[in-house]
């Protein structure tokens, strides 16, 4: 609907047409200027440049009502539909920043001549944008400069001074004829040269997928600007390479810059700084050099890095390998993976994982664990001091023993000639833990002493230099990264650091009647105070996760009773020791379990170069183990499926495996003392709590037939009674008394009283105990019970 303040003459956009090249035409149109035309719908004080970054609400007031072209699509025609995007505009001010990707001015703009030639002089906001190109309809470069003043060119700038003509450079040219005097280029633009493009080759697969990134939806445009983001880190050091690594390059690269005309231009960025935005120098050169990155050089990285970041090409890989060599060339070894990231910072995250990823080899562990960059998805370390105190509590001191079983190496382990302190090499698989993803202000040495280890140099030489030494730290880094993470995400059931503070040798309760009873059961020797050393400690390192010290006044070899302990303790010990670790817990009110390992599927994508513990034969293990009484042939006896070329395993393996499999124990030794009992198993059924107070409560059966049994002596099955709480039979409640009987009867003799003295004989002193009670006492007995 026409209104008074309606231009007569109307001229609608173009799709995706930029706001100075619409003005520009209605002007010339309108048989105008720019500046005329503007005067004439109020806005005199208006500069196209200006609105063209972005509208002010009068102006888009005036401009919708003398021309009636929607608000909506008038500030689409503006650099500020990119905002944040492919250009910056700060907040309140019309004027371009630092874009996110490439040194482009605001001021200049690309173009493709044929586009020129079939719209009239008219062009798109695309071509303001750095990612532009390559006109894709046309297949051609865009071109840069004006072919005769060599300048970039204004074409939708109408002056009084001319040219009148659509599609001519605008831009003024010095006359050095008269002094001072200036004239219009007016260079047709319309047949400037420009450089053809193969229909399928890279320079235009680049830039089909970048427009379709700019062309993103806003609700997918954070997704489409980390790619964008991908695609700038990799090509500008594209250039780099070109300039400093141009003869190493692959030849997917010389085929690239045959696409863009076969030669660069002339001047080149320097490319020397963090980005081709960043060069070095001062104002003056930066615009120098920004002038200088040309449609060639956008047109080769965009495509050279579209290839190297999407793959399905061949030679990605290996292109990807040179750009990554171009950034950093200097020596593997002394590579600084924390510069390095820092370098790469701005370049997503998939490409920052696949940077990391490549370099991974060359960085030292403690790098490659905070970055996580031996894992299948490296990553920037984001876990505060907060996050790392948090792990902290859910890691014991010394590593979980099914994992120390898996990353132990196996053949290093065998051909080791001195030996390896696998203590320390779990207690720095676990201050290890506390490394990815954390702050740099708290390294290593830092974080290890909240887990209570104070020799963190000793553990971590014990894991880089002696149990990995010559060896790939890769599945090591691997694992331990990602078992980091896994805690964060799922954490554990187990406050280690509670139980650090809560149980101690002085805290850590043993029963000694239940051992007692325990050891009369099975028939052991009871020991002395070494023996309740060696459980206690056995005892704190199931409630605690780490190896205590050793007592005061142990004895000298107590380290290597602990040791075998670990190997020979038998399983019945096991059990009880585990008990008492649980009435421990519930006596302080902890409901936790014992002890807890992380899952198996919290590490993916890691060869081991240890054991798994599905991976030991359980059957040829037991077997082994009942036909050796030492532990070196049960080494090599034992089979292990899926390890290639290992045959056997270590002793500090089996070890470890016993810790974590409550079903197979090695052979007693000197550790228990001998047993005494001829049938150890028959003797502790027998004697089992439930099974002693059936027999002697409900089928009440003399402590002798009881001993008979079990094959102990009566004196064994008292006790035991007494550690039960089960009281023993008097002589009147032994005593079956008939309550009549025929005269001339003779009463045999009693079951009760022949064990009462049984019971009595076995209570009196060796000297005067009777060698065995007759039937002609009894009868005596039975006598006086008739007689009175």
């Amino acid at each position: 609907m026409w209104t008074p303040d309606r231009i007569p003459i109307a001229l609608m956009p173009m799709p995706g047409e930029a706001l100075d090249s619409w003005i520009s035409s209605y002007a010339r149109r309108l048989r105008t200027t720019d500046r005329g035309l503007l005067h004439h719908i109020g806005l005199s004080a208006a500069r196209v440049d200006h609105m063209l970054l972005r509208l002010t609400e009068p102006e888009t007031h005036a401009l919708h009502k003398s021309t009636g072209i929607p608000v909506e699509v008038l500030r689409a025609m503006t650099l500020d539909s990119y905002n944040r995007f492919a250009v910056n505009i700060p907040p309140g001010r019309r004027r371009l920043e630092r874009p996110p990707a490439w040194a482009f001015r605001g001021g200049r703009t690309r173009y493709c001549p044929a586009c020129l030639r079939e719209n009239g002089g008219r062009g798109p906001l695309l071509w303001r944008l750095p990612w532009a190109f390559a006109c894709t309809q046309h297949q051609l470069l865009l071109a840069d400069f004006c072919p005769d003043c060599g300048r970039p060119p204004h074409p939708w700038k109408i002056s009084f001074t001319g040219p009148r003509g659509i599609g001519a450079c605008t831009r003024d040219r010095l006359d050095h004829a008269v002094k001072g005097r200036r004239r219009p280029c007016a260079t047709n633009l319309f047949h400037a040269p420009a450089n053809a493009l193969p229909p399928n080759g890279l320079v235009l697969r680049a830039q089909h997928r970048v427009a379709g990134l700019l062309a993103a939806a806003p609700d997918q445009r954070p997704g489409a600007l980390i790619e964008l983001k991908q695609l700038y880190a990799l090509a500008w050091r594209v250039l780099r390479g070109l300039r400093t690594n141009r003869d190493h390059a692959p030849q997917l690269v010389h085929t690239v810059i045959d696409e863009c005309g076969g030669t660069f231009p002339p001047s080149f960025p320097d490319g020397s700084g963090q980005s081709a935005y960043h060069l070095s120098g001062n104002s003056s050169s930066r615009r120098e050099d920004a002038a200088s990155l040309q449609t060639h050089h956008v047109a080769a990285g965009a495509a050279l890095a579209h290839v190297a970041l999407r793959g399905g090409h061949p030679e990605h890989q290996r292109l990807f390998e040179w750009i990554v060599q171009s950034d950093h060339p200097t020596a593997a070894r002394d590579l600084n993976l924390g510069e390095l990231a820092f370098r790469w910072r701005d370049s997503g995250p998939d490409l920052f994982a696949r940077m990391m990823s490549y370099q991974d080899p060359h960085t030292l562990l403690h790098n490659r664990l905070r970055y996580a960059s031996a894992t299948p998805t490296p990553r920037r370390p984001d876990r505060s001091r907060a996050d790392i105190h948090r792990r902290a509590t859910m890691i014991p001191a010394m590593l979980w023993p099914g994992w120390a079983l898996r990353l132990l190496p196996v053949d290093h382990l065998r051909s080791q000639d001195r030996v390896v302190r696998v203590d320390a090499f779990r207690h720095g698989c676990s201050s290890l833990l506390l490394v990815p993803g954390g702050p740099s202000d708290l390294p290593y040495v830092r974080a290890a002493p909240l887990l209570g280890n104070v020799r963190a140099t000793r553990d971590r030489e014990s894991v880089e230099q002696r149990v990995y030494r010559g060896r790939d730290l890769a599945p090591l880094a691997s694992a331990l990264a990602q078992l980091a993470r896994a805690l964060d995400e799922h954490g554990s059931p187990i406050d280690y650091a509670r139980r650090r503070a809560t149980f101690t040798e002085t805290t850590a309760e043993l029963n000694s009647d239940a051992y007692r009873r325990l050891v009369l059961q099975y028939g052991w020797l009871a020991g002395g105070e070494h023996r309740q050393q060696v459980m206690r400690w056995y005892l704190l390192l199931l409630l605690t996760g780490h190896s205590p010290p050793a007592p005061e006044r142990a004895a000298t070899r107590f380290a290597w009773s602990c040791t075998e302990f670990r190997f020979r303790a038998p399983l019945p010990l096991r059990a009880f020791l585990r008990e008492q670790a649980e009435q421990n817990l519930a006596a302080h009110g902890i409901d936790e379990p014992v002890t807890w390992e992380p899952p198996a599927h919290w590490v993916r994508d890691v060869e081991w170069p240890g054991i798994a513990p599905e991976q030991v034969d359980a059957a040829r293990l037991r077997a082994a183990l009942d036909s050796n009484d030492t532990i070196a042939p049960v080494t090599e006896a034992t089979g292990v499926t899926g390890v290639t070329g290992v045959t056997g395993v270590t002793a500090e393996h089996l070890r470890l495996y016993f810790e974590i499999d409550d079903t197979v124990t090695g052979p007693p030794d000197r550790l228990l003392g001998k047993i005494r009992a001829p049938d150890p198993a028959t003797r502790a059924a027998v004697l089992a709590p439930r099974q002693l107070r059936e027999l002697y409560v409900t089928e009440r059966k003399t402590t002798a037939e009881i001993a008979g049994m079990a094959k102990c002596a009566a004196t064994t099955v008292r006790a035991l009674l007494a550690l039960d709480g089960i009281p023993l039979r008097t002589l009147s409640r032994r005593l079956n008394r008939p309550t009549s009987c025929a005269p001339g009867c003779t009463v045999s003799t009693s079951k009760d009283v022949v064990d009462y003295a049984l019971d009595k004989q076995q209570r009196q002193p060796p000297g005067r105990r009777r060698a065995a009670v007759t039937g002609h006492g009894t009868d005596q007995h039975a006598r006086k019970t008739r007689d009175s």
